[in-house]
């Protein structure tokens, strides 16, 4: 399977430079420091939003992709933003990647890539209309991805159809892989022990050991410090965000000491956090 760390380019949506609800002065800044520090980037210039880590195709290994059905309900259930559901076959066949293809409906964000398995958040199944731990479902998509699965919890905490809240559901803002059995955690627990327990439980019971990201700022920032697991490792390399806020020192420390091999930047995000998503969501790194 291709982790992080075998990747060795990414790239990022033409929209985040340009155009409605662009951040070019942003963009500016990650691919000045791309250059500085040696990561190849490139554009992708047909897609309908910037985050493109939700539709491109998943990684297996260096040739295989596999492309499944983006349909997130956050998109197709609210009206007026199903003009940002962006199929990838345009970009592929551009980028000259041939994929295989499921019918699953998966969002690219609810994917995390672990060693020899892929850890996701159960709102896979409510997204294909069936029961959390549906076997079917479950064998399809181990099928698919041609490894094991593993489902952690995941809970809605705002009305079903309401973008401006928590209703993505992607693991990659709960867990982040560093090697080995190891994973990153990101500080779930402050505000919903019960439910950070049972992500854990399932994490351990996998054979993961686990490093929950836990604050001790004066005064915590919530809206943000959730997003400092969201951060982007192409081979050696780490950009990852920060907000000016009292948790950003103790987040970059927990980074460095779960990957003391690599190099850790940093990055101010916070205009773009409190849209939902950060770095690893607005890039897909891929080894070509």
């Amino acid at each position: 399977m291709i982790n992080d760390c075998d990747t060795n380019i990414v790239y990022l949506s033409e929209r985040l430079a340009k155009g409605k609800y662009s951040h070019p002065e942003f963009f500016k800044q990650l691919t000045d420091l791309f250059d500085s520090v040696g990561i190849r980037w490139d554009v992708l210039k047909h897609t309908k939003d910037y985050w493109v880590r939700d539709f491109m195709p998943v990684q297996i290994s260096k040739d295989d992709f596999l492309k499944y059905k983006y349909a997130p309900d956050y998109l197709v259930k609210k009206k007026g933003l199903e003009g940002f559901i962006t199929d990838c076959a345009e970009e592929c066949e551009e980028l000259g990647i041939k994929c295989r293809e499921t019918d699953i409906v998966i969002d690219g964000g609810n994917v995390v890539l672990c060693g020899d398995c892929v850890v996701m958040t159960d709102k896979v199944f409510e997204e294909n209309g069936v029961e959390k731990g549906d076997a079917r479902l479950t064998h399809a998509l181990e099928q698919a991805m041609r490894h094991k699965v593993v489902f952690i919890p995941w809970v809605r905490h705002a009305p079903q159809g309401n973008i401006e809240d928590d209703v993505f559901g992607h693991a990659d803002g709960f867990v982040k892989y560093c090697g080995g059995n190891k994973l990153l955690m990101t500080n779930h627990r402050e505000a919903y022990p019960d439910e950070a327990d049972a992500i854990r439980q399932v994490l351990e019971d996998s054979g993961f050991e686990v490093t929950e990201m836990l604050f001790s700022a004066p005064r915590l920032n919530p809206d943000l410090n959730w997003a400092y697991i969201n951060f982007l490792q192409v081979g050696r390399e780490i950009i990852m965000p920060c907000f000016g806020i009292g948790e950003d020192e103790q987040a970059e420390r927990y980074v460095r000491e779960a990957f003391p091999e690599c190099s850790v930047h940093t990055i101010g995000m916070e205009e773009i956090a409190v849209e939902g998503g950060a770095l690893h969501c607005q890039t897909w790194n891929i080894m070509r």
